[in-house]
């Protein structure tokens, strides 16, 4: 879009150029004016050619640059993350995509804060130790938090299907799931028991209810034992015990 821009502009100021000369060569030799008229076009691009030029040099810049700091940054991690070792550790493990994209990830998170990454990873802010310190501890706790959202995203996507089966009722997707597992629960005993005739003579929104019910109380029950035999069920494709009620 910027060299689009900076042609557009070119041609804009070649056209003002030719304009003024045709005005400021009226009273001129038409020989002198027509040489002035054919110089036009090898003006205007060698113009285009200069704009071009610094547009390619300044994103070349930026490139480098963009791609240079995540080096920077796990020598930064390599260097000034010993007082958090468990972290450290898990950084410099990451292979190097992964690393980039946490990278720019820590970029964008930093430039909420008004802060630069570079600051830190290019030891700018060493000039200024508490600016520095603080700059560190809000990379630390924004990285920390990446670490601990990798450690636990099985148990925290596992949370978010137990989030839907037992709040979302709405959600027909769910239904099947639901049925299944309420029978897993009864079968296992997490949940208590519903007599088969209350299931028979209960419509779907009402079995659904009490599935949902059945969920909540042995997630609450205990939430080791449910989430193991929720996992199971989802490994397994969802596929019924032979006992116990269907919702």
């Amino acid at each position: 879009m910027s060299i689009f821009i900076t042609a557009v502009m070119a041609l804009a100021l070649g056209f003002v150029a030719a304009f003024a000369l045709l005005l400021g060569g009226y009273w001129k030799a038409p020989e002198l004016l027509k040489q002035q008229i054919l110089a036009l076009p090898g003006a205007l691009w060698a113009a285009c050619r200069m704009a071009l030029k610094g547009i390619k040099q300044t994103v070349l810049a930026s490139f480098r640059k963009r791609h240079a700091l995540p080096a920077k940054f796990r020598d930064w991690v390599a260097c000034d993350l010993g007082d958090h070792p468990a972290l450290q550790a898990w950084l410099l493990s990451l292979p190097e995509p992964g690393f980039q994209a946490l990278t720019q990830g820590t970029v964008r998170y930093c430039v909420d804060l008004k802060i630069e990454l570079s600051w830190l990873a290019e030891r700018h802010l060493d000039v200024a130790p508490p600016v520095q310190q603080a700059a560190k501890a809000i990379v630390v706790d924004y990285l920390q938090g990446c670490w601990q959202a990798v450690c636990h995203k099985d148990g925290i996507a596992l949370f978010g299907i137990y989030h839907q089966l037992a709040a979302n009722l709405a959600d027909t997707r769910q239904i099947d799931l639901r049925r299944r597992l309420f029978t897993r629960l009864a079968a296992s005993g997490l949940s208590a028991p519903v007599p088969p005739y209350e299931l028979i003579m209960a419509s779907e929104r009402q079995r659904q209810v009490l599935a949902a019910k059945a969920i909540r109380e042995a997630a609450a029950k205990d939430w080791d034992a449910f989430a193991k035999l929720l996992a199971e069920l989802l490994a397994d494709g969802g596929e019924d015990s032979p006992s116990g009620p269907t919702a």
